[in-house]
């Protein structure tokens, strides 16, 4: 318990955690409240526009688009032990480095729901505010919002566990932030766009199909009738999860720490 005391505190008490709470808010935001914008002005284009239900979910459903800080919230923890020296110290706290590890991936679970949870919720209210100036606008569907908030929820949770096992095999802080900003913020995406049928299993796929929505924007190039169900993208990810953090246990016993 001592152990797990510890891990929440460097958790808590590092103000560059808050930053990234701060940045995953302000993203979230600004990315709902721009929506409903570029929606307004390009209907035509995109093919959705806010007198439609599935417009007015996507705005909403971009409330999650901040996991990237999720996962950065884990490399933190783990590498920041690298980075700052006490990863010695951090692991004789424990008779064995499984329980540290565990430990951190708990912490850091915790972290990262914390984090896209405040952010999404930001988004949300940030999506309503914009939404309310423009005129005729649907109402969202009825299962949006919990859709939404529970996606944020897993999704947090598990990239934070990714990303503890991230800053294991890569102890190099700025490499394991700038690797993983790379490959969610551009490779990802592009994946999805390019290659819709593989890419369902990537990150964003999954997360894009957990929140249910019913959306063909083909100026978007989304179509959501390609991704997996809701339940199977929740397994998938979570198998992520528990896939990485084994990795992140695995590799710890069999490194060496210093």
């Amino acid at each position: 318990m001592s152990l797990l005391k510890s891990e929440w505190r460097k958790l808590v008490y590092v103000r560059a955690h808050w930053g990234l709470l701060i940045g995953a808010v302000v993203l979230a935001g600004f990315g709902t409240a721009v929506t409903p914008i570029i929606l307004d002005s390009n209907s035509a284009t995109f093919g959705l526009a806010l007198d439609q239900q599935t417009a007015v979910d996507s705005v909403y459903a971009n409330a999650i688009s901040s996991y990237i800080f999720a996962i950065i919230i884990g490399i933190m923890l783990m590498s920041g032990e690298f980075r700052h020296g006490t990863a010695v110290a951090t692991f004789l706290t424990a008779p064995k480095r499984g329980t540290v590890l565990a430990n951190k991936l708990g912490i850091a679970a915790i972290g990262g729901a914390l984090v896209m949870v405040i952010s999404t919720a930001a988004g949300i209210a940030a999506g309503w505010v914009t939404l309310s100036f423009f005129e005729n606008v649907a109402e969202p569907s009825s299962g949006v919002f919990v859709n939404t908030m529970i996606a944020a929820v897993v999704s947090g949770s598990i990239l934070g566990i990714v990303g503890v096992a991230i800053g294991t095999l890569i102890r190099n802080q700025m490499l394991a932030i700038t690797g993983s900003l790379i490959y969610l913020s551009v490779v990802d995406p592009i994946l999805l766009t390019l290659v819709p049928e593989a890419s369902k299993w990537l990150p964003s796929g999954l997360i894009t199909a957990m929140l249910a929505l019913d959306i063909q924007a083909p100026g978007l190039g989304i179509d959501t009738a390609n991704y997996l169900p809701p339940l199977t993208a929740t397994l998938v990810l979570l198998g992520y999860g528990v896939v990485f953090g084994v990795v992140a246990i695995a590799t710890s016993l069999r490194r060496d720490i210093d």
